[in-house]
């Protein structure tokens, strides 16, 4: 054993990986402006006003105002160090224990600049890290910083001999701290064209000798001032002491051939293993594999060794799995300590909180291994992720399901006995977890056995208030209520009915000052109120305790709830229940019963359901258009209903009751025709050709769902070169943004090389619209904007849009019902997309390209450079950022924020203007 440890240290020290940088230098000279007010989910900019950062007077004594400083007016400061560390108080003119006396944590929030300058000797390619923000600009270029400080960011750039700067933009609560570097990098890394990150990557484990799963990933930053094309690349296994891979292969993202690593960009390197026979490697071991990346024939190789932990059957591990955008995203498990024999096995699911590594022993180990059911960890794609929204939401079930169908690293002799049942999961978190548990719980209801929420908090609103967003001075109150209506759909509260026959307990500590008891305190007055039952729900609350504390999650009150629930089975349904939702995209259903479109899209839609016997279930209707009793999985369901007074039989996927075209029709009639009877308002519908022209759960809005699905961002080429280059510069920038806050892997391609084929697959963000990209130009006639090629304007219905500096970010079909007269044969439905439209049809139309169901792209563009940049920054990357279908920007909204938004709002069911659902104005405060 001592002579192979030794020769293994021997062969990995000679495949180390290189050494990619020559040098690396800290800025340490720092003009600073700061503090501005601020607001959660906001970045306005108050020194816009009067010229912005780059054309205001360096380091003078100026003076800016602001709402956070004694005496109402800020200036520079000196910060001779490469730890920046801003401090603001008392002594620095700021009262922050005034402030927050009357506004809470969230008036703690502040913005600010941080400048500082550099020389380089000679033109090259540099690397630039700066941790601890989100945002920074070398010169007018952005970056995404390493804002948690994960080590998994860096940006390269190319530069010209002689001075530039460094931007930072400071984000921060009470104090902020970051720090820069620059890195020159070294002949042999610029020989290879790659940096491989030592952090981020995603292995499966070792168990019982065999990999858990295939799929491993590494990141890669390219280091050439040029693109590489990743269909050049090639792995090879350069050291295997046991000889475990047989096999090793680049992954490619669904059909797409067409794979891109742009200059400036940092992407997954997504690879499949094969493995020979298993290895011999015990519990706690690291069997280690060295691998050799090659962009291409005329480069050089980057060495790297992938490290994988051993474990043995029974005991945590981490399996990977191909997420719902073919990224590879891992979780851990824990089997149950019994066997479930031929019957699977319930699931704890549960949601780890911020800055918490899915994987790591501290969050494993909070749980004992259960005896009668697995036990899964997913990540959110990040230790601080979605907050257990959109993306991280489903990504939680992606983990869910490849436990399920896959069963990875359960030894082929056990399958049987270890099955796991995705439909009967006890929903479990803490923290941010926590306030994931009552999102999942809240959206997935029909699959729960039981819910523990451990200092969960709400929602984004309740827990850091929006209530000082600078936009909300000057604007129109319909302004806000179309912002807090494109994130509502996750506020838990309000879909607290969904819970009312699940059993419920919250956990947490007296004093916790990270999230307020008062959280937990609310949600369990909810369901106390709907059940009319003041001690159905069960308050564990620990006096003297805060945040986190040793059994936390899993001391006898928590494991004796789980060893209740978790075989009782799905709890049954009361006679008399509410299903409701904001948004069908977000929503599996309640009772069986998923609600598909509403009348009014992002307003409540509601079904009261009353079982009148177990055959005959009456249903009242408010704001639904489109619903249908889904499963098999939920069993529990009538023969026949009666709706809205109507007596239909049961319909199911992919049959659904939609309303009748004839009413719709006399509705809109006004006066009636006197002597005609109203139609019936509900019919059974069985053409699922509807998704392609309308709203459904696959493509409900709002601007984040694009995310929701697999990617590509397309830049134009068709503008002057410089319009070219912008838009290409963005498309990187945003993909950087994405794989920080989220692990995406998204191909950026030009609109040269981008195939109409790939809308069968992937949604698309376009950076540019007709006039600059050629797929937008293709898309044209499908849009709900309309563009004006003579001067880069474009409107909305008839609301012309064409002044300087005017931006534009909004969602879009792929199809509209002037552009598509197919049916069902057309509509492409790979599983990949299926959420609950289960339909089964052929996979291309007339002409042989595929349609497919949900298909979106999001358009981006302005009527200058400026205009399109600010745009591209409003797109949302995180939960809780409120941007609807679209959002037309005046010159102003730097610093107005949402008051200087020109037009907002959502479309119709059928991706059209309507009056109602947004808000256009033509005057602006200045």
């Amino acid at each position: 054993m001592k002579l192979y440890i030794l020769l293994l240290l021997l062969l990995l020290s000679s495949i180390s990986a290189i050494d990619y940088f020559d040098s690396t230098f800290y800025l340490n000279d720092w003009d600073i402006l700061a503090p501005f007010p601020s607001a959660p989910r906001e970045d306005v900019d108050v020194l816009s006003a009067f010229g912005g950062i780059t054309n205001i007077p360096r380091a003078d004594q100026s003076t800016y105002p602001s709402d956070l400083v004694n005496g109402g007016k800020t200036g520079w400061i000196k910060i001779l160090n490469n730890n920046v560390n801003i401090v603001y108080n008392e002594t620095t003119q700021v009262n922050w224990n005034l402030i927050e006396s009357w506004a809470g944590e969230s008036g703690s929030y502040f913005s600010g600049w941080g400048l500082s300058d550099f020389t380089l000797e000679a033109s090259q390619m540099v690397v630039v890290n700066c941790v601890g923000v989100a945002k920074y600009f070398v010169d007018d270029m952005p970056m995404q910083g390493d804002t948690y400080g994960l080590g998994t960011s860096a940006s390269s750039i190319y530069l010209e001999q002689g001075n530039h700067t460094v931007r930072v933009r400071i984000i921060g609560q009470e104090g902020a701290s970051y720090q820069c570097s620059v890195s020159l990098i070294s002949s042999s890394a610029a020989a290879a064209g790659l940096m491989i990150l030592d952090s981020n990557v995603v292995v499966p484990d070792i168990v019982n000798g065999e990999f858990a799963s295939p799929y491993v990933s590494i990141v890669a930053l390219n280091l050439l001032n040029q693109t590489i094309d990743t269909n050049d690349m090639e792995v090879i296994v350069i050291f295997d002491p046991q000889q475990l891979v047989s096999n090793i292969a680049l992954f490619k993202s669904g059909d797409d051939s067409q794979g891109s690593l742009q200059r400036g960009q940092i992407n997954p390197i997504n690879m499949v293993l094969k493995s020979n026979n298993p290895v011999n490697c015990t519990d706690g071991q690291t069997y280690s594999i060295g691998i050799s990346v090659s962009t291409g024939a005329n480069f050089g190789q980057v060495p790297f060794t992938l490290n994988f932990s051993c474990k043995s059957f029974g005991s945590a591990y981490t399996f990977t799995f191909v997420d719902f955008d073919f990224s590879i995203q891992y979780a851990d498990a824990t089997p149950p300590l019994y066997p479930c024999n031929n019957n699977p096995c319930p699931v704890l699911l549960t949601l780890h909180g911020a800055s918490v590594d899915a994987k790591s022993n501290a969050w494993t180990q909070a749980y004992q291994r259960q005896n009668y059911s697995w036990t899964l960890f997913p990540t959110n794609r990040s230790p601080y992720g979605a907050d257990w929204q959109f993306s991280g939401l489903k990504d939680a079930f992606s983990a869910l399901s490849n436990l399920a169908s896959e069963l990875p690293g359960v030894p082929s002799s056990l399958r049987l006995q270890y099955q796991a049942d995705p439909y009967r999961v006890i929903y479990a978190g803490h923290s941010m977890g926590g306030h994931g548990t009552f999102e999942i719980s809240t959206h997935y209801p029909d699959r729960s056995l039981a819910v523990a929420v451990a200092a969960g908090w709400i929602d984004m609103q309740t827990y850091t208030p929006f209530f000082l967003r600078l936009g909300d001075s000057l604007n129109d109150p319909y302004v806000r209520f179309i912002l807090d209506a494109s994130i509502s759909e996750w506020n838990t509260d309000a879909l607290t009915p969904h819970l009312t026959n699940l059993p419920f307990i919250v956990r947490m500590g007296s004093i916790d000052d990270n999230v307020p008891p008062t959280h937990l305190r609310r949600m369990n007055r909810l369901y106390d109120q709907l059940n009319h039952n003041p001690t159905l729900g069960i308050v564990s609350e620990i006096p003297g305790e805060g945040h986190w504390f040793n059994g936390v999650v899993d001391d006898a009150t928590m494991q004796a709830f789980f060893d209740k629930h978790v075989l009782a089975g799905i709890p049954p349904l009361p006679s008399t229940f509410m299903v409701t939702t904001l948004n069908p995209g977000s929503f599996e259903g309640k009772g069986g019963i998923s609600i598909l479109q509403l009348v009014v899209p992002f307003r409540v839609s509601k079904i009261q359901v009353t079982k009148i016997s177990p055959t005959l279930w009456t249903l009242a209707t408010e704001n639904v258009k489109r619903f249908t009793f889904y499963a098999p999985y939920f069993t529990e369901a009538p023969n026949s209903v009666i709706v809205d007074g109507q007596a239909l039989k049961i319909a199911r996927l992919p049959n659904h009751y939609c309303i009748a075209d004839d009413y719709t029709h006399y509705k809109s009639l006004s006066p009636k025709p006197r002597g005609i009877k109203a139609p019936a308002k509900w019919t059974i519908c069985t053409d699922p050709s509807w998704q392609l022209t309308e709203r459904s759960p696959l493509n409900s809005g709002p601007m984040i769902q694009i995310l929701q699905y697999p990617l590509l961002i397309v830049y134009g080429t068709t503008g002057t070169a410089s319009e070219t280059l912008v838009r290409q510069n963005m498309a990187v920038y945003l993909a950087n943004v994405l794989y920080y806050q989220l692990r995406y892997a998204i191909t950026v391609l030009s609109d040269k090389e981008f195939t109409m084929e790939s809308l069968s697959q992937f949604n698309v963000i376009l950076f540019g619209g007709p006039t600059t990209n050629a797929v937008s130009k293709s898309l044209e006639s499908n849009l709900p904007v309309q563009f004006n090629t003579n001067n880069n304007g474009f409107s909305i219905n008839d609301n012309q849009f064409s002044l300087n500096s005017t931006g534009i970010l909004f969602l879009s079909s792929c199809y509209s019902s002037k552009s598509t007269s197919t049916g069902a044969s057309s509509i492409k439905t790979n599983k990949q997309y299926q959420n609950k439209m289960k339909f089964n049809q052929d996979d291309a139309n007339n002409d042989g390209a595929p349609q497919r169901a949900g298909c979106m792209v999001s358009v981006i563009e302005g009527t200058d450079q400026n205009a399109f940049e600010r745009a591209v920054m409003l797109f949302p990357t995180k939960s809780a950022l409120s941007v609807p279908d679209y959002i037309v920007l005046g010159k102003n909204s730097d610093y107005l924020g949402s008051a200087g938004y020109l037009a907002l709002g959502f479309w119709n069911n059928y991706w059209e203007y309507q009056d109602n659902l947004g808000y256009i104005t033509n005057i602006l405060n200045q």
